[in-house]
């Protein structure tokens, strides 16, 4: 065999060498490029699916809020006092229905009858899910 030969041989090998270490540095990369973006679209995911959850929380909240001020509103549709004993104006039916509204408000958002806490563990079940982490 030729020197000529082994050395064109050699230059080969090592052309082909290169080549290959410099596509491990591109996959290396490319995988961190992965890896970023990954961790970005993590944060972003959770800080989505936080807002979400807020959204949901306050949701259910007014749901439970409406139906304590229905149900109140329908207790006080009871006329106890028929025969208008104690005359009853406007002004004291819209007091009524507002102080109603306002303590609905109050119950749903501090605790209540637990139906946000329900509801609001039924909507976010979806998130309980295991995420992805590789």
């Amino acid at each position: 065999m030729e020197i000529g030969g082994l050395l064109s041989s050699a230059i080969e090998s090592r052309a082909a060498i290169m080549q290959v270490q410099n596509r491990e540095d591109e996959f290396l990369r490319f995988q961190e490029v992965l890896e970023r973006f990954w961790e970005s679209s993590n944060e972003l995911s959770e800080a989505a699916e936080s807002h979400e959850r807020a959204q949901i929380r306050k949701a259910a909240e007014m749901f439970e809020s409406y139906f304590l001020n229905m149900m109140f509103r329908n207790m006080r549709s009871v006329d106890f006092d028929a025969d208008g004993f104690i005359p009853r104006g406007n002004a004291e039916r819209v007091f009524t229905e507002m102080l109603d509204e306002t303590i609905a408000d109050k119950a749903a958002t501090q605790g209540g009858f637990g139906l946000a806490d329900m509801l609001y563990a039924q909507m976010t079940q979806q998130f309980n899910t295991p995420r992805r982490s590789d």
